[in-house]
């Protein structure tokens, strides 16, 4: 696991032992907690609000390939974005992918607002995420965290405190000062309205979504996102679970640990409340 508290540098926890540092190394769909990614880009363009009501069919089909929800759960049409975020509906997401009017619309948000792929220098071997450029099916399996996306715990991690300040800053391991390396920065960040509407959707998330249980110890302000990743055929997803208690975010992947809330999500919550 991994996680970061945003004040002047990020501080790392990483529960791996030896040989190969998943937390900080580890190249995986990380299922739905990219999910954080995807809504940051459509309320940046205004095609949703966190109130605002959205479509979330039991499935739906995208040049080809067919995407549904977790046991092809469907909900009322009047429901909120917020709802479909917080009780992780894939479709809802998808069916807007043609809005966006543009393919490349989730890897510039991940790059430009988050930080991902920017070749972060964080003292240690680590891999900075990525989220490729893509066209049709592919890019539709993108904004649920599956197809070529490539994360870890160290990153989504840190995409959980950018979205909690609405700000990119890298994570450290090694102080800076030993070496004086140059730190990735983000091009832009986001809106004061869209950080609140992106927090509001991970606190729901926490206190009535599918992070619910494994939140509920938890004290402070806080929310999360889950996710379930389904990779290379493996008879049970990964789980993927991440969190932020006040100014402390954390991330964990367990797998094949099945759904977020169950196997990763006790650990953040552990972190969360260690840090508190």
């Amino acid at each position: 696991w991994w996680c970061s508290r945003r004040r002047a540098r990020s501080e790392c926890c990483n529960g791996g032992g030896a040989g190969f540092n998943a937390a900080m190394q580890g190249r995986q769909a990380p299922g739905s907690t990219l999910k954080i990614v995807t809504a940051a880009m459509l309320l940046e363009k205004g095609l949703v609000t966190a109130g605002g009501a959205t479509e979330c069919p039991k499935d739906v089909l995208y040049e080809g390939r067919t995407f549904h929800n977790l046991d092809y759960f469907e909900l009322p049409s009047s429901s909120s974005f917020t709802t479909s975020f917080a009780r992780s509906c894939n479709t809802a997401f998808i069916k807007l992918i043609d809005d966006t009017e543009d393919d490349a619309a989730l890897p510039k948000e991940a790059r430009d607002v988050f930080g991902i792929g920017l070749d972060w220098k964080t003292g240690i071997t680590s891999f900075d995420g990525k989220v490729p450029e893509e066209a049709g099916g592919e890019a539709a399996a993108q904004y649920i965290g599956q197809g070529t996306v490539q994360m870890n715990a160290l990153n989504i991690a840190s995409i959980t405190a950018t979205a909690r300040t609405g700000t990119f800053h890298q994570p450290v391991i090694v102080p800076q000062s030993l070496d004086d390396r140059q730190l990735a920065t983000a091009s832009r960040s986001l809106s004061g309205n869209v950080t609140q509407q992106l927090n509001d959707m991970m606190r729901a998330t926490a206190s009535w979504g599918t992070g619910k249980a494994a939140m509920a110890s938890v004290n402070g302000d806080k929310g999360a996102k889950t996710g379930s990743a389904e990779v290379d055929g493996q008879g049970t997803s990964n789980s993927w679970f991440t969190g932020f208690s006040d100014d402390l975010a954390a991330a964990a992947v367990v797998q094949s640990g099945g759904h977020g809330g169950d196997a990763a999500g006790p650990v953040v919550a552990a972190v969360l409340r260690a840090g508190s």
